[in-house]
């Protein structure tokens, strides 16, 4: 029996690689972005990049109720990602960037919106202009 939690054991840092750490915090800003909260994610980053460690402390602590809602290696990793201010920091970026990529292809398909809208009216009027007079 182990004295530390499934995810926990001091090993687990050793096999972090900072490629599963960018992965995952792709992952976590797409679903932020997804779901239209990437004002309040990264105010909340931010107010809490300086306690940071403590803030992954008190999810270790918080690990017996969390793993009743959370069946997931990515809570470990997340908690042991936060535990280092410049992991918080590349999870801001990360969700600056996804956000940018977001807001690029809504503005591309408004124009396409757009165009098409101007081109239903233009042959619209066409149609009422070939028509002979009556």
């Amino acid at each position: 029996m182990s004295l530390f939690g499934p995810g926990l054991n001091p090993e687990d840092y050793n096999s972090d690689s900072p490629e599963k750490c960018e992965d995952l915090a792709r992952r976590i800003a797409h679903k932020i972005v997804e779901r239209d909260l990437t004002v309040p994610a990264i105010m909340f980053l931010e107010s809490i990049k300086p306690v940071s460690f403590l803030g992954s402390q008190m999810l270790v602590f918080a690990n017996p109720i969390v793993s009743l809602l959370v069946q997931s290696g990515d809570y470990y990793r997340f908690v042991r990602m936060i535990e280092d201010r410049e992991n918080v920091e590349k999870l801001t970026v990360a969700i600056e960037e996804e956000n940018a990529l977001v807001s690029e292809l809504r503005r591309k398909e408004k124009q396409e919106r757009r165009k098409n809208r101007k081109s239903f009216f233009r042959r619209l009027f066409r149609r009422g202009e070939d028509q002979p007079d009556a």
